[in-house]
């Protein structure tokens, strides 16, 4: 039974590696690598090819000056001044008139056939050029021009002694352009066909081991430029909903690295609004328990006797500011989950800043009455803004609210002023409160944060006027200032109270 399963994810593992990333880039490589090996080998052997058969054909240029100075119209033959040079002379006819004394007798059957050959373009070509011509003056005077073909061909001939010779042919005219003879010039070509030969061996055996040598290097690189995105996989796979702690910290100035940074920062987003989402929904659950709680001891406690008719007054006014409480609560909870999914759509218009500031007091005058507080206006001039009128009355209650609940019992006046400043319409709510600490500052605007931990739900009376804030207040500010493409900021001490800023473009 082991063994099947060994025999099965083996063969399961077999199409995954040809499938993988890194087959695939070292199957990239080898191509790539095979064809630049093959242009690369091409090239060598044709520019080795070029270059000797080039300094062949140069050399018998160069040959053939001193051989065409000496020739002799008469005669039909040369003087030959280099031995190693071959040196032919053929009439019209076909006759031979000169032969180098290099070259037996026994050799001229032979010979003669491979000039035939050479004649009719021969079958042993080693090199083409373009065809030359130059002027030259015999002994007597006479001059003569030697002409090679359009497209000449050095073909290689063995004589028995064994020597190759590249030989080349020229045409010997007269001004009449009538034709005197044939030259034949031959310079030994040594062994070059032979080493052109060990040459293209070498290219042909040595490119396919180098390309097979080169795969393990290949997988190799492969491997290592892969190894990042194994170690990715594997930390995604070990995480959870519930554990985003853990980083990849690669450490790498390149691409990976900076792939493998994006996905510690895109963690660190996850993991802060993970736990954003379990302080809510426990901050969430708290806050709706409480009045839940009171709710239910209130109508347990009017239930389990008779009482006076001031008792059930004073209950059923506990049960409905505590039902006023969670109903808030849900409207705030939300307005910031439609917020959240993209669902709140502002109803943008004109409307006088100054309007809505005198409203919103308006609204609260009779909470800042029961807390001896006194609002206070100043600098109400008309300033219009655009805005949604409705989203824009709640900021101004909820700052005015909250400046009213933080100052009641410390001090005696919540001042509100409006004016502008360049391209903004300045909003202050300013109190007389017990002042923040700059630690808590930063901290203002997160849902259910409280700069004062420890305070308790109030248990209400028939003469409290509203339930105390769920600590939603202040993040729906900013998100309808920020929706307004404006901003907020705090200005506050212990001690000396707080100002909050509101910054609304015209």
């Amino acid at each position: 039974m082991q063994a099947q399963t060994d025999s099965d994810e083996q063969t399961k593992r077999l199409p995954r590696f040809f499938s993988s990333l890194r087959f695939r880039l070292m199957l990239w490589y080898l191509l790539i690598l095979g064809i630049v090996l093959c242009v690369f080998s091409t090239a060598i052997y044709v520019l080795e090819e070029h270059t000797l058969y080039q300094s062949l054909d140069t050399l018998l240029m160069t040959t053939v000056g001193p051989v065409a100075s000496s020739y002799n119209p008469q005669t039909g033959q040369v003087v030959e001044t280099n031995t190693s040079v071959l040196v032919i002379l053929q009439n019209p006819q076909g006759q031979f008139t000169q032969v180098s004394p290099s070259v037996p007798s026994s050799a001229l059957p032979a010979l003669r056939l491979s000039l035939t050959r050479l004649t009719g373009w021969g079958n042993n070509l080693l090199w083409d050029s373009h065809g030359s011509s130059f002027l030259s003056t015999s002994p007597h005077g006479q001059a003569l021009f030697f002409t090679s073909t359009e497209v000449t061909f050095l073909s290689q001939i063995d004589l028995n002694g064994g020597s190759s010779y590249a030989v080349k042919r020229f045409t010997i005219t007269n001004q009449q352009n009538q034709l005197l003879s044939l030259l034949y010039i031959g310079v030994p070509s040594g062994d070059i066909p032979e080493q052109l030969q060990q040459l293209l061996v070498t290219l042909v055996v040595a490119t396919p081991l180098v390309v097979l040598f080169s795969s393990t290097g290949g997988y190799w690189l492969a491997e290592r430029a892969t190894r990042p995105v194994q170690t990715i996989t594997r930390t995604a796979q070990a995480i959870s909903e519930t554990d985003l702690h853990q980083r990849l910290n690669l450490r790498q100035h390149d691409e990976m690295g900076e792939l493998a940074a994006t996905f510690d920062r895109m963690l660190d987003r996850l993991e802060s609004a993970f736990e954003r989402q379990q302080q809510f929904t426990a901050d969430a659950s708290h806050e709706l328990r409480t009045p839940l709680s009171i709710v239910r001891a209130e109508a347990e406690r009017v239930l389990h006797r008779p009482h006076t008719s001031q008792e059930y007054v004073q209950a059923l006014a506990i049960i409905s500011q505590e039902n006023q409480r969670m109903t808030r609560l849900v409207n705030d909870l939300l307005i910031l989950a439609r917020a959240d999914q993209g669902q709140s759509v502002l109803t943008c218009e004109r409307v006088d800043l100054s309007e809505i500031v005198v409203d919103a007091a308006e609204n609260l005058a009779q909470q800042a009455a029961l807390n001896a507080i006194e609002i206070r206006l100043v600098g109400l001039d008309e300033l219009v803004v655009w805005g949604d009128r409705l989203y824009l009355t709640q900021l101004c209650i909820n700052l005015l609210e909250n400046a009213i609940t933080y100052s009641a019992g410390v001090g005696k006046h919540v001042e509100v002023r409006l004016d502008h400043q360049q391209h903004y319409a300045r909003l202050q709510v300013i109190d007389e409160g017990p002042g923040i600490e700059a630690a808590h500052l930063p901290h203002l605007f997160e849902r259910f944060y409280r700069v004062d931990q420890s305070r308790k739900h109030m248990l209400p009376t028939v003469h409290m006027s509203s339930p105390s804030g769920s600590g939603l207040g202040l993040s729906i500010v900013r998100w309808i200032v920020d929706q307004h493409g404006g901003s907020i900021q705090v200005h506050s001490s212990p001690g000396k109270g707080s100002i909050f800023e509101v910054y609304l473009p015209f």
